[in-house]
């Protein structure tokens, strides 16, 4: 008799354990359906996030850096005033940069620092 009880105790629990396969099976579906939108949001910003990382100098630092610029070049003017030689230069960077002349170029050629090339040529594809 004992024999019989645990036999129909252990179908009963096998009939349990059944059902709650069941019943986790279907939670995992519902789960990967509910997450299959999420992974395509998760693919569509992790491309936009690659197209800004690509994306060149920011606007905020161009501004930042171009304050930087006038203010050093207010301090420079007080001390000295501007030689039109400096004027002639930063004109032939601007011309050189619309060519299509690279940092280090306008640098060597022009006798401006690598920022204010950098700046030059930032503001120049911006330009187009």
């Amino acid at each position: 008799m004992l024999l019989e009880i645990a036999v129909v105790v252990l179908l009963v629990l096998a009939v349990i354990q059944c059902a709650l396969l069941v019943l986790a099976r279907r939670e995992v579906r519902q789960l990967q359906q509910r997450l299959e939108p999420m992974r395509q949001d998760i693919a569509t910003l992790s491309q936009q996030l690659a197209h800004i990382g690509h994306t060149d100098v920011p606007t905020s630092m161009l501004v930042t850096a171009l304050g930087r610029m006038e203010r050093r070049m207010g301090l420079l003017e007080q001390k000295q005033p501007v030689a039109p030689q400096s004027t002639g230069s930063y004109e032939l960077a601007q011309q050189l940069a619309r060519q299509g002349a690279d940092v280090d170029e306008l640098v060597a050629r022009c006798g401006v620092t690598h920022a204010e090339a950098l700046l030059i040529r930032q503001m120049q594809t911006a330009g187009h």
